[in-house]
């Protein structure tokens, strides 16, 4: 952070990748800005727990990425899925949404916009201890990791969702249609600089039919995605990034899980590139145990019996 901050402040200028998402953040930090946003008076937060979606999920990233993806990438599940485990376990979470908080101000740190980062860390810092809940909970790595580090919530638990469900006991008896073999990326926020390496695998390893299996490089050895704070979306960061890939296709796994929605728009972006090998299907892990969730559901309905007036 400190070589970034010396770059800002007088080394030779920099090319930030996704600027017109940049701006927009970094717009949103200045005061003129709080009257878009929701206020703490009206904003209905009815628990102790309050669940952050992150920029990603929330904007979907389709103003960054619809130009690879056509559309069909699906980055905006993981809020939506997290509630589905929510409810199926019986937590009262209360949403706050990015109508209530502005971005976190991850990127901007990591990319030595100081200023712009403290602004956003006031605004947010005061309207989430105002909002009266004792434990946040984010399914965003980078997210979790800047409120839980950066941030001084006082009386405040953070909590990534992984961590969250596995404190809670989450164990809803989860089976696959079909035995999945499956392999788990480590975010870089959420392993090597938060510690939480057991929790994703645990709940993954839970569900009857999933197979777990490791790549070359995981836990505190794992591989970045290649993009950290998407500072260099280049040759060099693909580069790393396809590495990863070949790791992930030689563990022969049906699927990739990781636990950061980055991530998985990181890896989807090689799926776009007309890269064929790379066609193997990436989630995000509440979306992975969601799916489960509502297959559960389904199969449950089916085989309800009818009731005696329906059959008449």
């Amino acid at each position: 952070v400190d070589i970034r901050r010396s770059l800002i402040v007088g080394g030779p200028s920099a090319e930030i990748p996704h600027t017109v998402l940049q701006a927009v953040l970094a717009a949103e930090a200045e005061e003129d800005y709080d009257s878009e946003f929701v206020s703490v008076e009206d904003y209905p937060i009815d628990s102790k727990i309050g669940y952050y979606p992150g920029c990603v999920d929330y904007l979907d990233q389709e103003m960054v990425f619809s130009h690879l993806n056509e559309g069909s990438m699906n980055l905006g599940d993981s809020t939506t899925a997290a509630f589905t485990l929510f409810e199926e376990m019986g937590a009262d979470v209360s949403y706050l949404g990015r109508d209530f908080l502005k971005c976190c101000g991850h990127d901007q740190k990591w990319q030595g916009l100081d200023e712009v980062f403290d602004k956003l860390k006031s605004y947010n810092q005061k309207k989430i201890e105002a909002s009266g809940i004792d434990t946040l909970v984010s399914s965003c790595a980078e997210c979790f990791r800047t409120f839980a580090r950066d941030y001084e919530l006082e009386g405040i638990k953070v909590m990534h969702t992984t961590e969250f469900l596995s404190e809670s006991g989450f164990d809803m008896n989860l089976k696959t249609e079909e035995d999945v073999t499956i392999t788990y990326h480590d975010p870089c926020r959420l392993g090597r600089q938060m510690g939480i390496y057991d929790e994703p695998r645990d709940l993954l390893t839970a569900v009857e039919g999933v197979e777990l299996v490791e790549m070359e490089h995981s836990g505190e050895d794992a591989m970045c995605c290649g993009v950290s704070s998407m500072m260099s979306c280049n040759e060099n960061a693909r580069a790393l990034r396809i590495s990863r890939m070949e790791e992930i296709r030689s563990t022969g796994a049906d699927m990739m899980i990781t636990s950061c929605p980055k991530c998985v728009s990181h890896f989807e972006c090689l799926k776009f590139e007309d890269e064929e090998e790379y066609d193997i299907e990436i989630l995000d892990i509440v979306s992975f145990l969601a799916r489960q969730v509502e297959a559960k559901k389904s199969q449950t309905e089916a085989i309800a019996p009818v009731p005696e007036f329906a059959q008449a």
